[in-house]
């Protein structure tokens, strides 16, 4: 852009319109020498615009101010007018020379607000970590050993193995036991007798016909004794035995079994005096002999079982004596026991035949066991502790039993109870699956969980003392990650009130 040629622009150019623009007086470059315009000639009357002087030598025929039109004033703003009236020693504002844009950024100053806020937020951070450090109270070291009695419960599925003997027979038609169900036997006691498949009932027919005529014999021969005392005392007792056996019946407090023993008693005793009273009579006679000689022949057909271990008799069986029993409880994982549990047999070499019946088993009183499915699979047994153990059956039985060992795989927990109580086993001397739950109630120290600490492999506490400090190991049988139930190895040493470092 070139300067203009001459220093003033006269009214009439392209900004006539502009009344400010009629008298613009611009400067020589690197001319910027200004003066304030003269004073106002008469009051009311608007002056010419500021006059540059620069200090340059101007043609003669612009040597004097150039007085603006008549109409000039006119087109002046109020506010210029107000302002040059009201201020008239204001001197004109200068103007600035601008530099042409080039297209390019410029540079800004960088602000020191940013680091002034990361400043003060360092600031108050370290301030508040020193406030806290004043006020909260220091990180206790040291702990006290104190008395804990842990309780725990756990639940789950279960197994009863017992020390048990099933006796079987191949071929069985017709079994006559001689014992009640659940009777302590010796060895050695006739239990059963077991008729073989060959026997026919035709047998049983013919003895009971000479049974049923004997009874009408010695009816008759009573009714013909009416001289004879013993018989008359007999037969008074039979009746009087039999009457009390029918208002047991009807509800009358006693025992109903002891009653029928008394009733088989005095009948035997009445038999027996029949027969003594009434030898020579030979029909009476000859009817006994025929009913023993078809007794010798039905027993050919018969065998006799007596168990030859003492114990309890039963003659309900589930066929899961000879595949689980004390001799091999401890082999099994824990699913072929969720699959005992749930009612399959285990195939073992002792398997029973297709013809075979059983008998009878006899119970041994001795320790039985218990394999318990855990629902708390992340639960780990302690082995040789006792707990005390519900099994959930008809009526609820609780015992001690004593963990003998474990074996975690599969996703199931089996844990193997070994039960020393046999006055229990009449409870259990029908169950084969139930549901059971695992009580712990242990008398034991607690401290903090911090308190433990590892020393070669070996958890332990660091006792604090007048004389030093000292480790000592512990068995944790609880930690729920604020206290920590322990059993000290030497409880001469670790006991309550012992002072003990934390970690």
């Amino acid at each position: 852009m070139q300067p203009p040629q001459d220093p003033f622009r006269p009214a009439g150019s392209e900004n006539a319109q502009d009344p400010m623009a009629q008298w613009t007086q611009v400067p020589f470059p690197g001319q910027m020498n200004y003066q304030a315009p003269p004073a106002y000639p008469q009051a009311g009357q608007v002056p010419p615009p500021a006059q540059l002087r620069p200090e340059v030598n101007y043609p003669q025929q612009m040597a004097q101010p150039y007085a603006p039109q008549a109409q000039a004033p006119q087109q002046v703003p109020p506010m210029q007018t107000q302002t040059y009236a009201q201020r008239p020693e204001m001197a004109a504002p200068q103007p600035v020379y601008e530099t042409p844009k080039t297209g390019m950024p410029g540079t800004k100053k960088t602000s020191n607000r940013t680091v002034y806020v990361v400043l003060s937020l360092v600031a108050l951070i370290f301030a508040a970590i020193v406030i806290i450090r004043m006020v909260a109270p220091a990180q206790v070291n040291f702990a006290h050993v104190e008395v804990g009695a842990l309780s725990a419960r756990y639940s789950g599925d279960a197994v009863v193995v017992r020390n048990e003997t099933v006796y079987t027979q191949d071929g069985v038609s017709q079994i006559d036991y001689k014992v009640p169900e659940g009777a302590t036997v010796q060895r050695g006691d006739p239990v059963a007798t077991v008729y073989s498949s060959g026997f026919s009932n035709k047998e049983w027919t013919t003895l009971n016909n000479y049974r049923a005529q004997i009874k009408e014999k010695q009816k008759q021969l009573m009714a013909d004794a009416a001289s004879d005392p013993k018989m008359l005392n007999l037969m008074s007792q039979v009746t009087e035995r039999a009457m009390e056996v029918q208002r047991l019946v009807q509800g009358t407090p006693g025992s109903l079994i002891r009653q029928e023993e008394l009733l088989a008693q005095v009948i035997m005793e009445r038999q027996v005096h029949i027969k003594q009273k009434y030898s020579e009579d030979q029909k009476l006679t000859r009817l006994y002999d025929d009913e023993n000689t078809q007794l010798q022949r039905i027993s050919s057909w018969t065998k006799q079982y007596a168990p030859n271990t003492d114990g309890l008799v039963s003659f309900y069986t589930d066929g899961f004596e000879l595949a689980l029993n004390m001799n091999n409880y401890n082999q099994f994982t824990p699913a072929q026991v969720r699959k005992i549990y749930q009612g399959e047999v285990p195939k073992t070499d002792n398997q029973l035949s297709r013809k075979a019946v059983s008998i009878y088993r006899v119970v041994r009183q001795e320790p039985w066991v218990v394999l318990m499915l855990c629902n708390e699979k992340e639960w780990t047994p302690v082995e040789g502790r006792s707990y005390n153990l519900l099994i959930e059956s008809f009526e609820n039985t609780i015992v001690e039993a004593k963990v003998e060992s474990f074996t975690r795989s599969g996703g199931e927990l089996l844990v193997r109870l070994l039960i020393y109580d046999t006055e229990k086993l009449p409870d259990v001397l029908y169950i084969r699956s139930c549901k059971v739950q695992l009580g712990e109630n242990v008398n034991s120290l607690a401290v903090p969980s911090r308190a433990i600490y590892m020393r070669e492999g070996k958890k332990g506490v660091v006792m604090t003392t007048e004389g030093g400090e000292y480790w000592t190991g512990v068995e944790v049988i609880s930690d729920d990650g604020q206290t920590a139930y322990i059993i000290p190895e030497n409880p001469g040493v670790l006991y309550q009130g012992v002072r003990v470092r934390l970690f």
